[in-house]
């Protein structure tokens, strides 16, 4: 009988060895949780921002198959791309005014 009982409580220790929280297990203190929260709150405020930037950019996936004169927009904005026959002109303006 004394076998199942060693037995029995080296299951149970190796339960509670198992299951105990991490910060319990490695002592763990309230500065690493104060940590670890201002990460957590970091993270997922970097989270919203680029759920933003996905609903940004999907908004202008939107426009671009809806509008072909929103992709020509961008082809000059961005590329610098003209249309056949136009014309461009470029001013340059001097650094230094005149008086």
């Amino acid at each position: 009988m004394q076998w199942v009982n060693r037995i029995l409580l080296a299951a149970l220790l190796a339960f509670a060895i198992a299951y105990l929280p991490q910060h319990v297990a490695t002592g763990g203190s309230a500065e690493d949780l104060a940590r670890v929260e201002k990460e957590h709150a970091a993270l997922r405020r970097g989270n919203e921002r680029l759920q933003g930037d996905i609903e940004a950019l999907r908004a202008e996936i939107a426009a671009l198959k809806r509008d072909p004169e929103e992709v020509a927009r961008i082809a000059r904005e961005d590329l610098n791309l003209i249309r056949p026959g136009e014309v461009v002109f470029e001013i340059r303006r001097d650094d230094k005014t005149k008086p």
